[in-house]
């Protein structure tokens, strides 16, 4: 099943967008992650921290949320002008890049826009209700991001660009930004 979905979105991925589309793709993709997810995941957030309180003062906790709000607004914006100047798409999977993206944010992690989301919602999060809630809220983000990523989108990946994508997702962090590492040259048998 999940191969098939991942023939599916490699089928109609990756093609030549009209700019109309690849705006209404960003709105459209826009709407559900700063909107109807936020609101999922905060209301799930503010469940598990009626249980699980962390008390910290209300100012240290805005400061956090801030910080997380800001950094992953910053991934986010880099990762998606890059999809949009570099790979001539969007991250949405029907007006996704025509070309694999690996400059800018990709040169040092595979997913820097679920790492942008992961800051944002872990920010949003702690603003709204607390560090109990920004936490919960980053925690299901990453693990739904990780589930998706891991069965569909790296197969769609190497069905589109094949070696060259094996080779990138080889030498680039899946997540926590690092420098790239060097492909070990290939031992030759004599």
């Amino acid at each position: 099943m999940i191969n098939k979905v991942a023939a599916f979105v490699a089928k109609h991925a990756g093609r030549e967008r009209p700019t109309t589309i690849k705006i209404l793709s960003l709105i459209l993709g826009s709407f559900l992650f700063f909107i109807l997810v936020p609101i999922a995941l905060g209301l799930v957030g503010h469940a598990v921290a009626k249980y699980m309180p962390i008390h910290l003062p209300r100012i240290v906790e805005v400061s956090i949320g801030l910080a997380g709000i800001s950094g992953g607004l910053a991934f986010l914006l880099w990762s998606v002008s890059t999809f949009w100047r570099v790979g001539r798409g969007t991250p949405v999977p029907m007006a996704s890049p025509v070309k694999l993206v690996t400059v800018g944010p990709f040169k040092y992690t595979r997913n820097p826009i679920k790492l942008g989301a992961f800051l944002f919602y872990f920010g949003l999060g702690t603003v709204w209700d607390g560090l109990m809630t920004g936490l919960v809220m980053a925690a299901i983000a990453v693990i739904l991001g990780t589930l998706y990523h891991k069965s569909v989108e790296e197969k769609e990946l190497a069905l589109r660009f094949g070696d060259e994508y094996e080779h990138y997702r080889k030498n680039t962090s899946f997540l926590i930004p690092l420098p790239p590492r060097k492909s070990k040259p290939s031992r030759q048998i004599r």
